[in-house]
């Protein structure tokens, strides 16, 4: 286990304690589904950069390609959203507003564990 000393960032605890917020509206008591597990993981790493310290490098790693994941999926998840309802449809602002604010706050983070995750030259 490799361990990376991060320092607090309470920029990067805010993103990861929103999404797990939206997570939280899915979770079924009881369940082990997605839901449940997205809100866990991402409360996790609100705490985390909340407090800064020992973090294992692996789990920066994940939370990096889940970030780069977002992103990839944004420009398809916009392309859907136009193509299902009309683009003035103030539906399909509401929904292509959220999907650009969660992949700008993925960009963000994923900037952010790409520098850590950088190998020391």
């Amino acid at each position: 286990m490799q361990l990376v000393n991060i320092a607090p960032n309470p920029q990067l605890a805010i993103i990861f304690k929103n999404w797990a917020e939206d997570w939280a509206k899915d979770v079924q008591e009881e369940k082990k589904d997605t839901a449940t597990k997205f809100h866990t993981v991402y409360n996790i790493a609100a705490d985390m950069f909340n407090k800064g310290g020992d973090v294992d490098m692996q789990i920066l790693t994940l939370l990096f390609e889940d970030c780069k994941q977002k992103l990839e999926n944004a420009h398809a998840m916009i392309a859907k959203v136009k193509a299902a309802l009309n683009e003035d449809d103030p539906r399909a602002q509401a929904i292509i507003s959220k999907i650009t604010a969660t992949a700008n706050d993925a960009s963000h983070v994923v900037r952010y564990l790409g520098q850590l995750l950088k190998p020391a030259s």
